[in-house]
């Protein structure tokens, strides 16, 4: 009897809402002339083999916005395998009065190492796993994406690993033969901003992620925005975690936040909790510092200070 298992295997951001160009390449662009993003996010913490995922993403705005163009680079640990990720983004931005709608495209270079020895099999003999040293594949990938948004809302789908590349180790052993494939991941984001007073804004977004033969992940995300530069958040991931965020924005351009997750699901016995870090530099470069960001390209702006 054969049984196959299924998981989500892309990295998962609790602060998803400040790293969408990492979920979605019709992001790439959207921000202002020049923003960079890092992130770092330990989950699960005190649990044996538990991911810690690094990643730093950069994309800018050219040919007088029409155009994005970017790329992002992550280092994914969990367990017994060792991925590390490059990928080249381009999107191109169809304009309208208050609004635009960005297609994006995405070139994806990985590599994966798989350490047999951090492995305990029940069946010393089997196949698929040599557990006396480790091997490294890589292969490419494709993502996709669009966004219709401005400075009050946003509305988008994307799919990442849309190819299903493979990976095949052990290719010199006859007597073992490890196969692993990328499953496709869909995603689909909606997001709106509040305020009656403009130094006081409440950033609702909702987040769905479909992964084949594994059960939908839905998530929700408040943020408070205060006076422009506190920002407080709640995070609700159905069946799985409550998250707490905050962060500081420094100069309108520069933004520190932190989130933790109190996990929900059976694992919160084992584990204590996720702890993930986000710096943002974020810049129009030569902006009135007075309008705070604002540089009309929409037509009733209101939020666009916002780093988002």
């Amino acid at each position: 009897m054969c049984l196959t298992s299924y998981s989500q295997q892309y990295p998962w951001w609790t602060q998803f809402r400040s790293a969408q160009t990492l979920l979605n390449p019709g992001f790439c662009g959207t921000k202002r002339l020049v923003d960079i993003r890092l992130n770092y996010r330990n989950q699960w913490t005190g649990y044996d083999g538990a991911p810690k995922t690094y990643a730093l993403s950069l994309n800018s705005r050219i040919l007088k916005g029409k155009v994005g163009v970017g790329g992002f680079i992550f280092k994914d640990d969990i367990g017994p395998f060792k991925n590390f990720a490059g990928n080249l983004t381009a999107a191109y931005h169809l304009k309208f009065p208050d609004s635009e709608l960005s297609f994006g495209v995405q070139g994806n270079y990985m590599s994966r190492r798989f350490d047999g020895t951090d492995v305990t099999i029940r069946n010393q003999q089997d196949k698929a796993i040599n557990q006396y040293t480790a091997d490294k594949a890589s292969n490419f990938d494709g993502s996709f994406g669009i966004v219709y948004y401005n400075d009050r809302f946003h509305l988008g789908a994307g799919a990442n690993n849309v190819t299903g590349a493979g990976f095949e180790y052990y290719k010199k052993d006859n007597a073992k033969v490890g196969k692993f494939t990328n499953a496709a991941h869909y995603n689909i984001s909606a997001g709106y901003n509040w305020a009656d007073d403009i130094n006081y804004v409440f950033e609702n977004t909702v987040l769905a992620v479909f992964v084949p033969s594994v059960p939908v992940s839905f998530e929700y995300n408040l943020r408070f925005h205060m006076k422009k530069q506190l920002m407080a958040g709640l995070d609700f991931r159905f069946n799985d975690a409550i998250a707490l965020q905050l962060g500081y924005t420094i100069r309108d351009n520069l933004q520190i936040s932190y989130s933790y997750d109190f996990v929900t699901s059976p694992l919160r016995t084992y584990q204590m909790g996720s702890h993930e870090i986000m710096i943002i530099f974020s810049s129009n470069m030569g902006t009135d510092k007075k309008k705070r960001g604002f540089n009309g390209r929409f037509l009733r702006q209101r939020f666009q200070y916002l780093l988002q």
